[in-house]
């Protein structure tokens, strides 16, 4: 059985046009050193333990790097960075999954898991946005204070910068 969590209206409304920039995008290698220290940042400015770049193509959203969890694919159906690239704000800060009803029955949620908080930042190639940059926790956290909104945001145009370099990450 598949579980679907969101529908078409979730999708960014130039879907076509952000899927043709995902397409043309470089291999992204988990691992990279500019890569991970931006990860580290991510952990460090939300306090979570956990912090990922996903990748949102066609109906998967693959996290290419990681702190705390191995990178993968799940379907995008139930990837919680799929809200926060068709946040209007691009933009998406939940401090307790399990209370909001968009997420509460979530197999991330109610299961392995077992994510509490979300907070994300669109990550963008020119006017598209691909995937985010994003802290989870284990644990409800408060909702992202202004500060740490403008530092994701911040962070996710630094991946954004080392993506759009090209495979060789100069």
């Amino acid at each position: 059985m598949t579980l679907h969590f969101f529908s078409a209206a979730f999708r960014p409304e130039d879907e076509g046009g952000r899927q043709r920039v995902v397409d043309g995008l470089p291999s992204i290698r988990a691992g990279d050193p500019v890569l991970r220290a931006l990860l580290a940042a991510t952990c460090d400015v939300l306090r979570t333990p956990i912090a990922m770049i996903t990748l949102t193509d066609g109906d998967v959203q693959r996290i290419v790097d990681a702190i705390g969890i191995e990178p993968m694919s799940l379907p995008r159906s139930v990837a919680f960075c799929s809200h926060t690239i068709a946040a209007s704000e691009e933009f998406l800060s939940v401090p307790d999954l399990r209370a909001d009803p968009r997420f509460r029955a979530n197999p991330l949620v109610t299961g392995g898991p077992r994510a509490r908080h979300y907070t994300g930042a669109a990550v963008r190639i020119g006017s598209f946005p691909i995937g985010a940059l994003c802290g989870v926790d284990l644990r409800p956290h408060g909702p992202a204070s202004f500060r740490q909104r403008a530092e994701l945001r911040r962070l996710a145009t630094a991946v954004a910068d080392r993506i759009g370099a090209g495979p060789d990450f100069d």
